[in-house]
């Protein structure tokens, strides 16, 4: 059979014509059980909020009044935790390490021992359980943590407005734990770089050197009397040791190591109580 090339030429037309009258063919949509990393949203935790600093809260506890968590978050993801077993323990127990991002980026867990993982929210961390769920129940408002105001930072406008680090400092909180109000312990700077101080047991002194806010000791000597197994000098002596920075807020010193909780707090004594 043949066809003229006036009626070929028809056919042709009439198939293009045809051809875009057809709808735009639309790429498959993803079935419900796409990975969690295609379904997320390009704005989630991990980069819509403002997660690095420190976080805080008190969770419940079996055997104890409850637990303080205080957990630091770089930005490199470094972490630093703080446990404390308030009214069992006699000092906080430190862990450090590194934390990864769940691939929806809502959440991370940490390398401890025990996983520990948290949903990430504006300000505020959620503490899940092993398999990072909810924890239900009647507590389970009581597993927030919440970010603390950045204390390194605050000290510079303090410390420009007039408020240094020279003076007598009395202790009020030592290893995150308070301290009894009539306790002795106190730490004296002078302008020329010399500490002076009581323990709790023996009285010290030494050297310290202060850059901005960064703070360090020179050897601390102390005298030799023999100290009640219950003193506070031990611990004290040990936070010294550790300490590489300070945080002043209003007429409270805070003695810190790094970017972790404070390690110890002291209030500015007056001229008159100091002497």
């Amino acid at each position: 059979m043949t066809f003229s090339p006036q009626l070929l030429g028809s056919t042709l037309l009439t198939a293009l014509l045809l051809s875009a009258c057809q709808p735009e063919s639309k790429p498959a949509s993803l079935p419900d059980s796409a990975p969690a990393q295609q379904l997320a949203s390009a704005d989630n935790s991990r980069t819509a909020v403002d997660w690095p600093g420190s976080y805080q809260g008190v969770i419940p506890c079996a055997d104890c009044s409850g637990i303080k968590l205080t957990l630091q978050l770089q930005a490199d993801q470094q972490y630093q935790l703080s446990r404390y077993y308030q009214e069992r323990a006699d000092e906080p127990e430190q862990t450090s390490g590194r934390f990864e991002w769940s691939d929806d980026g809502s959440s991370i867990q940490l390398d401890d021992a025990d996983g520990s993982r948290f949903l990430v929210g504006e300000n505020r961390l959620l503490l899940l359980d092993q398999q990072g769920q909810r924890i239900g129940g009647e507590l389970a408002a009581q597993y927030w943590l919440d970010k603390q105001q950045d204390e390194p930072d605050d000290s510079a406008p303090a410390v420009a407005a007039g408020l240094t680090i020279a003076g007598k400092w009395q202790l009020i909180e030592l290893m995150q734990q308070s301290v009894a109000d009539d306790n002795q312990v106190f730490l004296q700077f002078d302008p020329a770089g010399r500490v002076s101080g009581y323990t709790g047991c023996n009285n010290l002194t030494g050297s310290y050197k202060l850059q901005d806010a960064m703070l360090s000791f020179g050897p601390l000597a102390t005298t030799r009397k023999a100290c009640r197994e219950d003193t506070l000098e031990p611990q004290f002596l040990e936070v010294l040791a550790k300490v590489d920075n300070i945080s002043i807020a209003g007429e409270v010193l805070s003695l810190n190591r790094a970017r972790m909780a404070p390690l110890a707090r002291f209030r500015r004594l007056e001229q008159d109580q100091a002497e």
